[in-house]
């Protein structure tokens, strides 16, 4: 898995006891995905995942159509982690300060670092 689907993960809060990621095998805490199932029980309706391995299939699916659609990070973190939901500037800084890259890399380019 890519080091950017990692980073994602973490700001996402996947691996913490009893966060939205981590209970629904979600980590990138993904509404929508080919996987995923729905309880329409709050939660934002954020996506269940059958397990963590197709969480991260997912995610990386996810970052490979961002990739394709030769969006930047900044461009890709804006969607994805939008600013009515999220702080996404610190969001962009904690993935791009990880990557050692800047907003302005292309996802394809990201999404080349292990």
């Amino acid at each position: 898995m890519s080091k950017l689907a990692r980073l994602i993960a973490r700001m996402e809060g996947f691996g913490l006891p009893g966060a939205v990621p981590t209970t629904r095998h979600n980590p990138g805490d993904l509404r929508h995905a080919p996987h995923a199932s729905h309880d329409g029980e709050g939660d934002n309706d954020i996506g269940i995942e059958p397990d963590d391995a197709a969480g991260w299939a997912d995610l990386e699916r996810q970052l490979q159509l961002y990739g394709a659609r030769q969006m930047t990070l900044r461009a890709a973190i804006y969607c994805f982690a939008p600013p009515a939901e999220n702080d996404s500037e610190t969001y962009l800084q904690f993935v791009c300060d990880g990557l050692g890259m800047s907003a302005d890399t292309p996802v394809a380019v990201a999404l080349r670092v292990p």
